[in-house]
């Protein structure tokens, strides 16, 4: 995410660099940015499980085309929660709305954020190698296993929001 933040520096325009020069310009340019980059980050994220939720649909519609529906509720129990771990990803309030206004956040703060947006990423990723790996027929287990991990997945990001609140009780650095 820090990737993410140095590329959104480096494509400010003339403007903004000038911009940067007034006392306390820069400041807002800097939240606008932590919120653009948090926007991107929680999009693409949503986007990871969509791609993992439209993969497991895909399942759903092979098994039930090939006439192997057990395991269907379950597999339909999947989908569900990876729809609204992708809705709960896209639409959070924190970070675009007035959370970097309210609280300096320091380096080490913001670096304990994107330490958790990356555990985060790979916990998506984890999710989609399970779903591709999905056998032909519909298996109770792994399915069960799955509606787990993405339980586990939606935990995770609940605890991203305790995160951003610990900041915000602590006042950052």
């Amino acid at each position: 995410m820090n990737e993410q933040l140095e590329r959104a520096r480096e494509r400010r325009n003339i403007l903004e660099r000038l911009g940067s020069k007034i006392p306390g310009f820069s400041g807002y340019l800097e939240r606008e940015m932590r919120r653009e980059v948090d926007k991107l980050q929680r999009d693409w994220l949503a986007d990871q499980v969509d791609r993992a939720r439209f993969a497991i649909n895909g399942k759903i519609r092979e098994w039930t085309r090939d006439g192997r529906l057990e395991g269907l509720d379950r597999a339909s129990s999947v989908e569900k929660a990876l729809d609204r771990l992708a809705n709960r990803i896209r639409h959070a309030d924190y970070g675009s709305s007035g959370f970097f206004d309210a609280v300096k956040i320091g380096e080490a703060e913001l670096d304990r954020l994107y330490e958790f947006d990356l555990a985060l990423t790979d916990t998506v990723e984890y999710l989609a190698l399970q779903v591709e790996q999905l056998p032909e027929t519909a298996d109770e287990q792994m399915l069960s296993r799955l509606v787990d991990a993405v339980e586990g997945a939606d935990e995770k990001f609940d605890m991203r929001a305790t995160v951003f609140e610990d900041v915000t009780r602590t006042g950052g650095a």
